[in-house]
């Protein structure tokens, strides 16, 4: 083991702080973008320093000219991401799962599973605290499954569903580049506008 020095340990203390609150859930959107559409990938460094570095993507998503993530509002708290481990000892990776509904079944929800059904996606959404993670990686693609159910009364739900299961070697990264949408740069480590786009402003 003593020869072993290409992957340091880089264990460190958790603390547990009286007080601090752990929101669960996602916000109620989801970017997304086809895999035809970037031009290069953040990724995790291979030789992280600390433990937060071991679960970021650094660098930013550039895309082709004319496109950005598009925008996905999503039913109030019907969002949610599953990490668990997959494999065999030497070759694990992780199985991230990101569930959300989309409002109603009409032609817009309709048309977006449309054209995702047999597309390469890369998702990214906000946990609670205004941090972005990532679904999907440039070595591996969302494999999609894609619903929709009318209900049948009037207070059953009438939804669009995505799930999204993809492999990666990393527990779905965080992410804290720009976001480019319609509507200008979001920076992933807040969720906040950065720069606004006059092209995205509607009326």
């Amino acid at each position: 083991m003593a020869k072993c020095t290409k992957n340091a340990s880089i264990y460190e203390d958790l603390e547990k702080c009286p007080g601090q609150k752990k929101l669960p859930g996602i916000r109620d959107y989801v970017y997304s973008v086809s895999k035809r559409d970037i031009v290069t990938y953040p990724s995790v460094p291979d030789a992280p320093a600390s433990l937060k570095e071991a679960a970021v993507a650094k660098g930013d998503y550039l895309l082709a000219a004319d496109k950005y993530f598009t925008k996905v509002g999503i039913v109030k708290d019907d969002g949610q991401l599953q990490v668990e481990n997959q494999g065999t000892d030497g070759c694990k990776t992780f199985k991230n799962t990101l569930t959300f509904g989309i409002p109603g079944t009409e032609e817009e929800a309709t048309g977006y599973i449309d054209q995702m059904n047999n597309d390469e996606m890369i998702y990214l959404f906000f946990q609670r605290n205004g941090k972005a993670r990532i679904i999907g990686s440039e070595d591996f693609s969302p494999e999609l499954s894609l619903k929709q159910d009318t209900g049948k009364t009037a207070t059953d739900a009438n939804t669009t569903t995505v799930e999204a299961v993809v492999t990666d070697l990393h527990p779905a990264p965080f992410y804290t580049g720009k976001i480019h949408t319609q509507d200008g740069d979001i920076d992933g480590a807040t969720g906040k506008l950065v720069t606004a786009s006059s092209a995205g402003t509607k009326e």
